[in-house]
């Protein structure tokens, strides 16, 4: 049997994936856990084959955090990160930290199986890309890689001459960048685009004194 932990905070979706995952043949469910701090020490204190652990459950570190602590005590353990966040972050962290597979929630059931059994047959499972996501006049593809890297600043809250002594430009080039986001996306200022693009989960702003 595969002794599986899921560690999810949000109710519905544990219950969820407790009623998908446990259906499952040859699949051992452990206690849920609702904080990615707690999942480590779990992992630490008993053994688990599989660890299904949302990338954003509150707490001290996120998932991906978590992971990569389990990780570095475990090197045995399945690992598939659980996210509804849209953040193209997420995969270089998650790749980055060890983990072994990522599932998208809003793919649907049949696919999180397949994950999971690709994952347990050696397999690693990731999107090969972020999904699109609509943002303003345009399409979360047509943004430039450094016009991504400038929106994630601005949402995390970076005036111009922070952003632009993280990225070693110019302030002037960093002015140039906003004003093409803005152009493109047909928002007014920074603050409203910075708004949209939090709701949209197209950047999710790292926890605070966890800038990794």
């Amino acid at each position: 049997m595969i002794r599986t932990l899921i560690v999810e905070d949000q109710r519905l979706h544990r219950e969820y994936l407790e009623r998908e995952i446990g259906g499952m043949e040859n699949i051992e469910l452990l206690p849920s856990i609702t904080d990615a701090e707690l999942a480590v020490t779990a992992c630490e204190r008993r053994k688990a084959d599989l660890v299904i652990m949302d990338i954003y459950t509150g707490g001290r570190f996120d998932g991906i955090d978590a992971a990569e602590r389990i990780r570095s005590f475990d090197r045995t353990v399945k690992i598939i990160l659980v996210t509804s966040m849209l953040d193209a972050d997420y995969l270089r962290r998650a790749r980055k930290a060890g983990a072994d597979s990522m599932w998208y929630k809003d793919a649907g059931s049949s696919s999180l199986a397949e994950v999971i059994n690709g994952t347990l047959n050696g397999k690693q499972v990731f999107p090969d890309e972020t999904p699109e996501v609509q943002i303003g006049a345009v399409s979360s593809k047509e943004l430039t890689g450094t016009e991504v890297k400038v929106l994630r600043l601005i949402v995390e809250g970076y005036e111009y001459e922070e952003i632009g002594d993280r990225l070693a430009i110019s302030l002037s080039t960093v002015k140039w960048h906003v004003s093409n986001i803005l152009h493109k996306t047909g928002y007014a200022n920074r603050t409203r685009l910075a708004v949209a693009v939090s709701q949209k989960n197209f950047i999710v702003p790292k926890i605070p004194d966890m800038d990794m």
